[in-house]
């Protein structure tokens, strides 16, 4: 069993202290511990009544079914259609023995039978992971629901500096960046590099895509590319003579890309494994979507080369040390998996398949190499080929 460091110690402190606070806004880096901190603070309040915890990212709502899970005997519900018209259905005295925790989106909160089913549901605990945005159409929403709950706890993964005015005198809960390294016993990170040798062909596909699908969000790896190009292939409904000019290119585009040969970023990242795997266990990070798991994973096997992988549906356990002091598998994870395993994570080499993408990812990485959440990053850094006679 993996104790937790003093930082996980003192943010549970800070939170105790406040318990009894009608509204809380929690502040904490990424790996400081505090969906399992918060995890304990649900399970009890869940005991005796109902909790909803709201989040705008199904994954996340995800990773909470499976930490709440492991905390309490509490039955733990996704909040759909079915079971809100179930509970809209309760008597008042009905809903005052009813308990247990119920997970649903901002989108889900403001309309149809969740909103429905919210605006009379007694909660002994509302938990809104992530804060709305202030002209947005959930906060109307978020303020019904805070008025009638028992407890409120924001989650607030940005720190705007300012108390959200919906709330009542809210209690801070907070845990700076700076106090988490100083109370770590880890060292600083500094992540390390590896080469990806990209062809012109490879790059000249993944210009052309960047300038089709017009994302914020760059696609980085094959397999992520191949999904946005089918999803803009089979989101057109009644094409216009513009979408079908997108939807041919679009097609010609998957077409090249499965005509580019071996990828260098498996090749690069196998190497980068192969090497880093002498000296502990070894994770490659890839993107958000499980076929770049199932790509890197086959790519790994096919190699000969022992695979498994952290996802939110298959919650990580710490590894067991083989008797013969064989290598222990390769894990395959994606961004939000390795979340649900932070505690397993300071023996532990990242390799990362592609640089991080969104705010939040890139927010984890560097609050992990500032704490030594990690034992050593590595990071592709793509590199174009020489030129002919160079």
């Amino acid at each position: 069993m993996i104790g937790r460091a003093p930082a996980h110690i003192l943010l549970a402190e800070r939170l105790d202290r406040v318990r009894d606070a009608r509204h809380i806004v929690l502040h904490a880096p990424p790996g400081s511990g505090k969906t399992r901190i918060l995890a304990d603070f649900i399970a009890r309040a869940a005991e005796s009544g109902f909790v909803l915890v709201v989040s705008s990212r199904r994954e996340l709502l995800k990773q909470w079914a499976i930490v709440l899970g492991d905390h309490g005997d509490a039955p733990v519900h996704e909040l759909d259609s079915d079971l809100a018209l179930e509970l809209a259905s309760l008597s008042p005295a009905e809903s005052q023995h009813n308990h247990g925790v119920l997970l649903t989106t901002t989108v889900g909160v403001r309309r149809g039978p969740v909103r429905l089913a919210l605006q009379s549901l007694p909660l002994a605990l509302f938990l809104l992971d992530g804060l709305p945005r202030p002209d947005g159409a959930t906060l109307p929403a978020v303020r019904s629901i805070v008025d009638r709950a028992r407890q409120t706890i924001v989650v607030d993964h940005i720190s705007r500096g300012r108390m959200p005015p919906w709330l009542q005198h809210p209690a801070l809960v907070q845990l700076t960046s700076a106090e988490a390294i100083d109370m770590s016993d880890n060292r600083h990170v500094s992540p390390e590099d590896y080469v990806v040798a990209l062809s012109l062909g490879e790059r000249s596909v993944f210009q052309q895509a960047a300038m089709l699908l017009d994302r914020r969000q760059v696609v980085r790896s094959r397999p992520a590319l191949h999904s946005a190009l089918m999803q803009l292939i089979g989101g057109v409904q009644e094409p216009s003579r513009d979408d079908l000019g997108r939807v041919d290119m679009a097609w010609s585009l998957v077409d090249s890309l499965e005509g580019l040969g071996p990828d260098p970023r498996l090749a690069a990242m196998t190497e980068a494994v192969l090497h880093r795997r002498q000296f502990g266990p070894v994770i490659v990070v890839t993107g958000p979507l499980r076929a770049e798991v199932e790509y890197v994973r086959d790519h790994l096997t096919a190699h000969g080369i022992r695979t498994t992988e952290w996802t939110l549906q298959d919650p990580p356990k710490e590894p067991a040390v083989a008797a013969d002091r064989s290598p222990s598998p390769v894990v395959v994870a994606t961004p939000s998996g390795l979340e649900v395993g932070e505690p397993l994570l300071q023996a532990a080499t990242l390799v990362y398949f592609t640089r991080p993408r969104s705010d939040a990812e890139r927010a984890w990485l560097l609050s992990a190499l500032r704490t030594g959440m990690t034992r050593s990053v590595v990071l592709p850094t793509d590199e174009p080929p020489t030129a002919a006679g160079n």
